[in-house]
């Protein structure tokens, strides 16, 4: 099977031809742990090339779409081949993920849910990704190697960032995912507000404050260490908006 990956600023398209089985489940795996690892939640499988797909390879979809779901985003199946579309429905999967005739309208559901976010934003910066870097080689031994991890931003200021990240992608336990942002490290952080810049802001931030979230994720709080001017006069005029709009609006 032959996976194409066309990646949009906040959607990825995976076009598969071929025969999906159990063979080439792992290869589309790699693929989505690879764009949810970078903050691309939000994934789009084109099935109109695929000839057959077996029980294992639906298993994965199933599993593929709660992985996106827990990350805040969504998997939705575009023009699946009559083969699939037959398969996928009597097994029931279309009640689960969506499926859709075309690619456009697949799209167009992508954007609406994206929108959606942005506007529910489930708040503007609330539920927006961080990719969490580490300088030094402990840390990413520690997590497999130099890699971004993904965290959810909770809210910014000009001074800090605060976001909550999980180690079960990782295998780690609540307290091992603690330890890699004891207090006084430094993470390299990226991150968007979409609402005010559509670029990405890149800064380095000291932990100020780790407290375990729920049953197994950390809220992190780290102060910016490494920012310029500018971006600091855009996250406070930011802070100070997004304020503004929370006593003007009805609760």
């Amino acid at each position: 099977m032959k996976i194409d990956k066309y990646v949009h600023d906040d959607y990825c398209i995976l076009s598969l031809k071929g025969e999906f089985d159990t063979f080439y489940v792992q290869s589309l795996q790699d693929e989505v742990d690879s764009l949810l690892e970078n903050g691309i939640s939000h994934l789009i499988l084109n099935l109109r090339m695929v000839k057959f797909i077996n029980s294992t390879a639906l298993g994965a979809i199933i599993k593929f779409h709660k992985l996106a779901k827990a990350a805040g985003g969504e998997l939705a199946i575009a023009q699946p081949s009559s083969f699939v579309k037959d398969i996928v429905t009597k097994v029931g999967i279309d009640q689960i993920v969506p499926v859709f005739e075309d690619e456009d309208a697949a799209i167009k559901h992508m954007i609406k849910a994206l929108n959606a976010l942005e506007l529910a934003g489930a708040a503007p910066v609330n539920q927006e990704k961080v990719l969490i870097t580490f300088p030094d080689d402990t840390r990413n031994a520690q997590i497999g190697g130099k890699k971004s991890l993904v965290g959810t931003m909770g809210n910014v200021n000009g001074d800090r960032i605060q976001f909550l990240w999980t180690g079960s992608r990782q295998d780690m336990s609540q307290d091992q995912a603690a330890t890699l942002f004891y207090t006084g490290s430094e993470v390299h952080l990226k991150f968007q507000v979409k609402m005010f810049k559509k670029g990405y802001f890149e800064l380095i931030g000291k932990v100020s404050e780790t407290e375990k979230a729920g049953e197994d994720a950390v809220r992190v709080t780290a102060k910016f260490t490494a920012i310029s001017d500018a971006d600091r006069t855009a996250l406070t005029q930011f802070a100070e908006d997004m304020e503004f709009l929370k006593r003007q609006l009805p609760s």
